[in-house]
């Protein structure tokens, strides 16, 4: 069911009752299809992606910090993980406010990770070599050919009707037909509703099911030269 660009192209055009190319051009159906299925994944984060990457020093930036993979779009609960050890995850402002002068500089194995922008910073530094591995939301990949909506991920075939939805709600904007136009993007987001409510609701545990970790009178400290950086 819509599991091609094609498939997809067809279904918009029944709907609008235009079984060829006349108004509409199958390319600009194609591009409204990849540009709602690129709002739906990104507003569900409906696809996980496992990615990990041995460093070259051209990846290190500032010494201590990654770019994420392009089709990136937010960590997943899985965290991220240096050649194969976890991190705990931290904040550059709690490096910067507790850390004094000399964290920066300081060197070993990565034990903690903090997220700026695109990119993924560590402490102590990351070396050449090592393995960075995390885990991910994804952005779908661009329909083309026989490319399979949503990255191929199996969850979501019910999901592909909303993309349709949406390239159909372009088109009658396109004929300003307003009306048609707002019907099919209220469905269009009332399937982000029911995905939300589908794919959240079925993790095997909450936020608050694990207990945080604490040490030292409900801190923990991380431990470079001789000092200790503690963070509530």
């Amino acid at each position: 069911m819509l599991a091609t660009i094609a498939e997809i192209i067809i279904s918009v055009r029944y709907l609008l009752n235009e079984a060829t190319a006349s108004f509409w051009s199958d390319a600009e159906i194609t591009t409204y299809v990849n540009e709602g299925m690129e709002i739906f994944a990104t507003t569900t984060k409906c696809l996980s992606k496992y990615y990990s990457h041995t460093l070259i020093a051209a990846d290190i930036k500032n010494d201590r910090e990654i770019r994420l993979s392009s089709d990136f779009i937010a960590l997943d609960e899985g965290g991220v993980l240096y050649d194969d050890d976890p991190l705990k995850p931290i904040s550059l402002k709690a490096l910067d406010e507790h850390g004094g002068s000399g964290w920066r500089d300081t060197t070993g194995t990565p034990t903690h990770f903090y997220k700026r922008g695109d990119r993924l910073g560590f402490y102590p530094k990351p070396s050449a070599g090592g393995v960075v591995a995390y885990y991910g939301i994804e952005r779908a990949t661009e329909l083309s050919g026989v490319t399979v909506p949503f990255s191929d991920d199996y969850r979501t075939v019910a999901f592909r009707r909303y993309i349709r939805d949406y390239a159909v709600s372009l088109c009658w904007a396109k004929k300003s037909e307003d009306v048609k136009a707002d019907k099919y993007m209220a469905k269009f987001e009332h399937g982000l509703y029911i995905a939300n409510a589908i794919l959240q609701g079925d993790r095997n545990q909450g936020a608050k099911i694990i207990p945080e970790y604490r040490a030292r009178g409900h801190r923990y400290a991380i431990q470079y030269g001789r000092t200790d950086l503690y963070i509530d």
